[in-house]
């Protein structure tokens, strides 16, 4: 006699697993007894439950996260990608981008929070990188001074053939101090004072290039603390490391402060005579948003511009070299990189 119940695929599952517990117990009844003869049939027994249960957690499995779905998409069409798999990471560019003419010899814009290249020419040419080099300077300063000492200025550092805050012989400043007027004016008299006081000179620029070493500048070499052009081009850098220098050292809150300054009053210690340092970077007053960070100028390096750009969507690193007009460059830059660019 043929019974006409239907016997629903879930009641099948749930009969087949009970009847492995049941006979799981019996194999562990038989052992249990010593009774050898069971042994090799208990363990068949035991074998296949745990091959079944592993299918049918696999096909659980697969029904819930569509996995088997997504092979046999991915085997009929080539370019199926599964939904799950698509993350889109901004910035992301909306179109193609046209030519953009600058004066620049090299140039890279970056996005801060994703190392993304946005924008680059020649950015691996190696050029004098000019008063850049002083965000080397100011992270050597830091690690062998405290901010409260008191550093001689000396009759050399006066003589610089530099921008300088005309510093005087025998006046005595902070080392805060003298990397403020460092970074904000580009005093090359205050590197100088930096460099040559609790070590030589030539040890701090060995110290400049450990550290250019740890942070990557794999194309960097300094032979001054004050950015002057070295013979030979032995002082050189590129777009791609001058962007991994200002982006290590406005992760120091103090340092990032420092290069957003427009201007501040040192005093000598003990005196009251004052200087009133105001920051090269014109792009803290003509681009809103402008954070910083460091300018440079020689004869051999042209202009040289180390640019950060941050608002609520976006924080842009943009470094001009060897350019004829740094600001209107870095302008550009920024306004191409807005316009091409979304982030949200």
């Amino acid at each position: 006699m043929t019974s006409n119940v239907s016997i629903s695929i879930r009641r099948r599952l749930l009969l087949t697993l009970t009847e492995g517990v049941l006979k799981l117990l019996w194999f562990i009844d038989k052992v249990t007894s010593l009774d050898i003869r069971y042994l090799p049939k208990a363990f068949f027994y035991v074998l296949i439950f745990s091959i079944s249960s592993g299918f049918f957690l696999f096909i659980g499995y697969s029904m819930r996260t569509g996995y088997l779905s997504d092979i046999a998409y991915e085997k009929i069409s080539p370019d199926y990608v599964p939904l799950q798999s698509v993350v889109v990471r901004y910035p992301i560019s909306r179109n193609t981008h046209p030519s953009l003419e600058i004066s620049a010899k090299s140039a890279v814009a970056i996005d801060k929070k994703t190392n993304k290249v946005l924008f680059e020419k020649n950015p691996d040419e190696k050029l004098p990188p000019a008063s850049t080099v002083k965000l080397m300077t100011a992270l050597i300063a830091k690690d062998i001074y405290d901010d409260n000492e008191v550093l001689t200025v000396s009759k050399s550092c006066t003589e610089v053939d530099s921008t300088k805050v005309m510093l005087k012989e025998g006046d005595a400043f902070t080392v805060s101090d003298l990397i403020k007027s460092m970074l904000i004016g580009s005093a090359g008299d205050s590197a100088c004072v930096i460099a040559n006081s609790k070590i030589d000179e030539g040890e701090f620029v060995n110290k400049m290039n450990d550290k250019a070493q740890v942070l990557g500048m794999s194309s960097t070499n300094f032979s001054n603390p004050i950015g002057l052009d070295g013979v030979d081009n032995s002082q050189h850098s590129t777009a791609k490391d001058l962007y991994k220098l200002s982006k290590h050292v406005t992760s120091f809150p103090d340092l990032g402060d420092i290069v957003g300054t427009k201007s501040f009053t040192m005093y000598p210690v003990g005196e009251e005579n004052f200087l009133t340092v105001t920051n090269t970077n014109k792009t803290l007053w003509s681009i809103d948003n402008s954070v910083g960070v460091k300018t440079g100028t020689t004869r051999g390096a042209g202009e040289v511009l180390v640019y950060e750009y941050r608002d609520d969507e976006k924080d842009i690193f943009i470094v001009v070299m060897g350019s004829r007009d740094r600001f209107t460059d870095t302008e550009k830059i920024l306004d191409w990189v807005n316009e091409h660019y979304i982030w949200k």
